[in-house]
């Protein structure tokens, strides 16, 4: 198992910055075509654009290496230039299409070859676009909004509606992917936490990746107040979480310790029975099989009698950060999985490559008798930058009618 995943992250991996380094070269030529004529302005944009091309990669793979200060400061710069990347990639195209059309019909009045004052202009206004696409996508991901979702654990009504709020069993307030850390911190926190307490839930969910790097830590001012932010959520039956794939690679001992000292209670392969009504379960990530924390079967994880006092049988939340193998939490006769992960893919159009990976990539889903919420997830990763979806708090109102 352990080897198999190992493999499928180097493939992913080998992908990732194959489909980097390609869509760089692509911008770096068309660059540099575009701009001949244009003398040091066209030394001066290829050198901008190469320095923060390699940013990105540099930042990541040579962080241990380097100064802090020099990881941070290149880890920052990849991260901006990623948006900015992909929709002057995304434009380019469109224009080299327009081209390739325009020498064969004719389609304008001045076919190519293009004069230098034309193709300046068309670098400019991609380059423009490009970061307006991003300011708009930049705003959109510092604004995070409330959804509420009502679930019932029957039958729907006669009148088909479905439930409503009039018989919640249960209010969740649930959130995944904040992602503390990089372009996260207490400010936005605070967003998170005064949205989640005007909802008044009966209990707060963290559905992973609440942490997004080891230089979190390093932040002493950081730390104290997100600590405190957590603590000041207002939840009857309290704040509980689970780990996420970049929990684990921040370090799931560090992270562990934090969220305890915020007062979250982690469930690690565990479940427990909350309020004498339902069983409360989380699941190591994935992630945990090659970072020496393994993963339980689900069915290992419940217990054996999910029967209450009265003979009826008790609802079971789940927690599981990544949404994989949705079918093992239909087999266990859960009632309701909570993930996130996929980000809705945070970026157009990344949200089409996504949503053919997963089963379900966002949203509300049903198999057999267990419902699932697919959260976009309450921040960002990488860019903070979103132009698909919309930063979200997700309230799960479990009904009983």
């Amino acid at each position: 198992m352990r080897r198999v995943i190992h493999k499928k992250m180097r493939g992913f991996l080998a992908a990732v910055f194959g489909t980097y380094i390609t869509v760089n070269a692509y911008l770096f030529v068309r660059l540099f075509q575009s701009l001949a004529g244009t003398g040091t302005l066209r030394g001066i944009a290829c050198a901008a654009l190469l320095i923060f091309g390699m940013s990105f990669p540099a930042g990541r793979i040579l962080a241990a290496r380097l100064p802090d200060v020099i990881a941070h400061a290149l880890t920052v710069m990849g991260n901006l230039y990623i948006s900015p990347m992909l929709y002057g990639f995304l434009l380019t195209i469109c224009v080299d299409i327009f081209r390739v059309l325009n020498s064969v019909f004719a389609i304008t009045h001045n076919p190519p070859p293009y004069s230098i004052s034309m193709r300046l202009r068309t670098v400019i206004v991609i380059f423009v676009l490009s970061l307006l696409i991003t300011v708009i996508g930049a705003i959109n991901a510092n604004t995070p909004v409330v959804k509420e979702v009502f679930i019932s654990l029957g039958e729907e009504n006669d009148d088909g509606e479905g439930p409503s709020q009039a018989g919640t069993f249960l209010k969740i307030a649930a959130l995944s992917d904040i992602h503390l850390g990089g372009f996260t911190g207490p400010g936005y926190l605070k967003k998170l936490v005064e949205k989640t307490n005007a909802a008044s839930p009966d209990i707060v969910l963290l559905a992973g990746d609440i942490i997004d790097g080891a230089d979190f830590f390093k932040d002493e001012d950081a730390v104290r107040e997100t600590t405190d932010l957590f603590r000041s959520c207002r939840a009857r039956l309290g704040v509980w979480g689970v780990l996420g794939n970049h929990d684990y690679y921040t370090g799931a001992s560090d992270t562990a310790a934090y969220l305890s000292a915020a007062g979250v209670r982690l469930l690690r392969d565990e479940a427990v029975t909350l309020d004498r009504k339902f069983i409360l379960a989380g699941r190591n990530d994935r992630t945990a099989v090659f970072r020496g924390g393994g993963r339980k079967n689900l069915e290992d994880i419940l217990p054996s009698s999910r029967l209450a006092y009265d003979g009826s049988k008790y609802p079971v939340v789940l927690m599981d950060h990544q949404p994989f193998d949705l079918h093992e939490a239909e087999q266990c006769g859960v009632t309701l999985q909570v993930s996130g992960h996929t980000h809705r893919g945070q970026l157009w159009p990344i949200n089409f490559i996504v949503s053919r990976i997963y089963e379900c990539s966002y949203g509300e889903y049903k198999k057999g008798g267990t419902n699932y919420y697919i959260s976009s997830g309450a921040g960002v990763w990488g860019p903070p930058v979103r132009t698909i979806g919309r930063p979200e708090i997700v309230i799960v109102n479990l009904c009983d009618n």
